[in-house]
C-alpha cells in the first residue's frame, strides 16, 4: 500500500486550470463536474491547500464525462453515478499506479469488443431514458415553434387585411379630395366669367 501512495505522489498531475483548457469548458464547471464525481463516491488526490489535483486518470474520467453529457445525452448524476462506480478510491489509486507502469500489448482486433456493445443493462436503460427524455423534449420544442408560426402567420394575415382596409380609406379621401377641389374650381371659373362678361367692379 505504501508503495502505491508512493507512486501516486510522484504521478504527473495537472491543476484545474490546465485541466479546463484541455476540456475546453471553464473552471466553474470543471468544479461542478468533479463536485458531482465527489458526491457519488469518486476520489480526487488533494494539495497541502485542499485543492484538487488532477491526474491523467481523473482527466480521461472527465472526457468520458463529457462524452456522456454533451454527446449521448445523460443526465448530469446518471453520468457522474456510472464513472463513480467504475473508480472507487482502491481502483483509482490502482488506476494511478497502473499508468506508471509499462502499458499493456494491446488485444488483437477479434477480441476487442466496440464500445457502444460493452454497456452494462443500468447503462442502456440509462441512456434509453435519455433518449426517449430527449425525443420528448423535441416533441414540445416542435409543438412550441408550430404554435409560434401559427399565431405570426395570424398576426400577418391580420395585418394585412389592416393595411388595405387603411389603403382603401386613404384612396376614397384622396378622391373625395380630389372631387372637392375640382369643384370649387369648376364654380370659380363660372364666377370669373360672369365678372368679365358683366364687368362688376
Amino acid at each position: 500500500m505504501g508503495n502505491v501512495i508512493e507512486l501516486v505522489a510522484r504521478e504527473r498531475t495537472y491543476t484545474g486550470k490546465e485541466v479546463a483548457r484541455k476540456l475546453g469548458i471553464g473552471a466553474s464547471t470543471l468544479r461542478k463536474w468533479s463536485l458531482l464525481l465527489e458526491q457519488q463516491g469518486y476520489w480526487f488526490v488533494r494539495d497541502s491547500q485542499n485543492r484538487r489535483e488532477y491526474r491523467q486518470v481523473d482527466v480521461a474520467a472527465l472526457e468520458r464525462f463529457y462524452r456522456l453529457t454533451k454527446d449521448q445525452l445523460f443526465p448530469q448524476e446518471e453520468a457522474a453515478l456510472m464513472i463513480a462506480s467504475q473508480h472507487s478510491p482502491e481502483s483509482a489509486r490502482s488506476e494511478s499506479a497502473a499508468s506508471l507502469s509499462p502499458a499493456p500489448v494491446p488485444a488483437p482486433p477479434s477480441a476487442q469488443v466496440p464500445q457502444q456493445l460493452d454497456l452494462r443493462p443500468n447503462e442502456w436503460e440509462a441512456r434509453l431514458h435519455a433518449l426517449a427524455c430527449h425525443v420528448q423534449q423535441q416533441e414540445l420544442a416542435h409543438h412550441a415553434l408550430t404554435e409560434r408560426v401559427e399565431k405570426q402567420e395570424a398576426y400577418i394575415r391580420t395585418s394585412l387585411k389592416e393595411r388595405d382596409w387603411r389603403l382603401t380609406k386613404t384612396m376614397n379621401d384622396i378622391l373625395a379630395v380630389k372631387a372637392e377641389l375640382a369643384k370649387i374650381q369648376r364654380e370659380q371659373r363660372k364666377s370669373s366669367i360672369w365678372h368679365r362678361l358683366f364687368r362688376l367692379d
